[in-house]
């Protein structure tokens, strides 16, 4: 299973919305993938970040570095794939997505 198609399980498996993934390779000499995703909740933020960090382990992948745990934008650093988790007033006030405009993306719901 790739690290991508861990990610985006573990996104699904807490309901996360409007996750999207953008492909950032000729973009970034540091990851390949961003990826986004909403929640509703702190509590549904600290489930997003256990199942990843599990699921990656059982799954031999490095979770590097989580910023933000206790904050309405968590960001996950598993090497070649960045994870940012919002909420929906944080992700409405940093609109990551207009920095990535012309990167090739995929919408998952």
């Amino acid at each position: 299973m790739s690290l991508e198609k861990v990610i985006i399980d573990c996104l699904e498996k807490v309901n996360a919305k409007d996750i999207l993934v953008y492909d950032t390779k000729e973009r970034s000499p540091f990851y390949d993938k961003m990826v986004l995703a909403s929640v509703d909740s702190a509590r549904q933020a600290t489930s997003v970040i256990s199942y990843i960090e599990d699921e990656c382990a059982k799954n031999n992948f490095d979770v590097r570095s989580i910023e933000g745990r206790e904050s309405p934008w968590v960001l996950i650093d598993c090497h070649d794939v960045i994870v940012s988790i919002f909420t929906k007033e944080e992700r409405e006030h940093f609109a990551i997505e207009k920095i990535y405009m012309d990167v090739p993306v995929k919408k998952l719901n």
